[in-house]
């Protein structure tokens, strides 16, 4: 098991930031790796949802159980498909400025692709850093604007 641990602050509010995070409508329309999202379950902070991705230039499928513990916490475990086991784990801490995500992923493969586990982590890598860049620059955007506007209301 490779373990992957990113960090990002972006300057909008905790609630916001999970509330965003944690949106399946918003995966497919800005990060160009995911191809489908479909939702299965969905009750009570707790959701499955069946993912089509490009990994590494192949299609995968991952069914993923998602738990949100508000106000600072996510979970994304794998439970079918390919790295089934995997586990990414996203604390969101309140800082001066807006929040702190710090993302952890404990990346899982098939025992018989011992050798794609280097390359699959590096890929996790760079995915979750583009994600959560994509993340940033989408609130920060929205959240400005939206603070622009009240300023100009006062």
């Amino acid at each position: 098991m490779k373990s992957v641990e990113l960090s990002v602050t972006i300057a909008a509010p905790r609630d916001v930031v999970l509330r965003e995070i944690s949106e399946y409508t918003h995966p497919p329309r800005l990060h160009k790796t995911i191809e489908s999202v479909q939702v299965l379950e969905d009750e009570n902070n707790v959701s499955t949802a069946l993912w089509r991705l490009r990994v590494l230039g192949f299609t995968r499928e991952a069914r993923q159980r998602q738990v949100i513990s508000p106000p600072d916490k996510m979970t994304n475990e794998t439970i079918g498909g390919f790295a089934r086991g995997t586990l990414e784990t996203t604390h969101l801490y309140e800082v001066e400025g807006g929040t702190r995500i710090v993302d952890r992923v404990d990346v899982r493969i098939p025992t018989w692709g011992f050798l794609l586990e280097r390359p699959v982590a590096w890929y996790t890598r760079r995915m979750t850093w583009d994600i959560l860049m994509d993340h940033k620059r989408d609130l920060e955007a929205r959240y400005s604007a939206a603070a622009e506007q009240r300023g100009r209301a006062d």
